[in-house]
């Protein structure tokens, strides 16, 4: 007779390697679900059948709403946050930390296409049922430090001072969510492909950093130009 023996926790708990596939995918599934439907619109039960669970296993994880919304902040959306921006160090260059940011946010959502809808509504939106959480954790430090440098750009006459420096920051993230959301709606409309990630990243740094760097304004503005505005 074999002397081994399984361990098992108590009665009504799943092992532990099962129970943290289970819960991971029930996070990933209502994280999905609350970029479609919103959180208001996304039951325990919906979340149960997208991850091919019973409602009595979300329940078993997450006592109620409030703990899963918990959950799904630190453990999902706090995850693509430190992704973009904890590669953002004072003194970097500018244009080569604003290029990497919305390379990095491409990125994400190119991964987790409810991104995007998820932000949007959850976040950004006054009544957003995410915001609250996630406004502790935004991070400001980060992005004052980036509207710092280009404000000193500004100052010394190499970035254009017709720009407000947190208002690039938040242009950088909102030209990215946006553009990644209208480019299957213009596909369709335009009767041609969705763009690629490549071409967006390229569409949204030239058009930002053009708009921020004052000495290639300035060699696109003609004599006549500056001539006609004088008048």
């Amino acid at each position: 007779m074999s002397t081994s023996a399984t361990c098992v926790g108590p009665p009504g708990r799943p092992p532990a390697s099962i129970a943290r596939d289970a819960r991971d995918l029930l996070l990933s599934s209502a994280t999905e679900l609350f970029g479609t439907h919103g959180v208001a619109g996304t039951t325990f039960a919906m979340i149960a059948k997208r991850a091919g669970l019973t409602p009595a296993m979300v329940h078993y994880y997450f006592k109620n709403r409030e703990q899963l919304l918990d959950a799904v902040v630190k453990e999902r959306l706090l995850r693509i946050i430190s992704h973009v921006w904890d590669p953002v160090e004072p003194g970097t260059d500018v244009a080569n930390t604003i290029r990497g940011i919305a390379e990095r946010l491409l990125q994400q959502i190119e991964k987790m296409p409810w991104l995007r809808s998820l932000w949007i509504r959850e976040i950004l939106n006054e009544d957003g049922l995410l915001r609250e959480r996630m406004l502790p954790h935004t991070p400001f430090d980060k992005a004052r430090s980036l509207a710092r440098a280009i404000a000193r750009g500004q100052a010394d006459g190499s970035l254009n001072t017709e720009l407000d420096p947190l208002l690039v920051v938040s242009s950088t993230l909102g030209m990215v969510m946006l553009n990644m959301a209208a480019t299957k709606i213009w596909a369709q409309l335009l009767h041609r492909k969705p763009l690629s990630t490549r071409t967006l990243l390229r569409h949204v740094t030239g058009l930002l950093l053009n708009g921020l760097l004052l000495n290639r304004l300035r060699q696109t503005r003609s004599p006549r130009s500056d001539a006609s505005s004088r008048c």
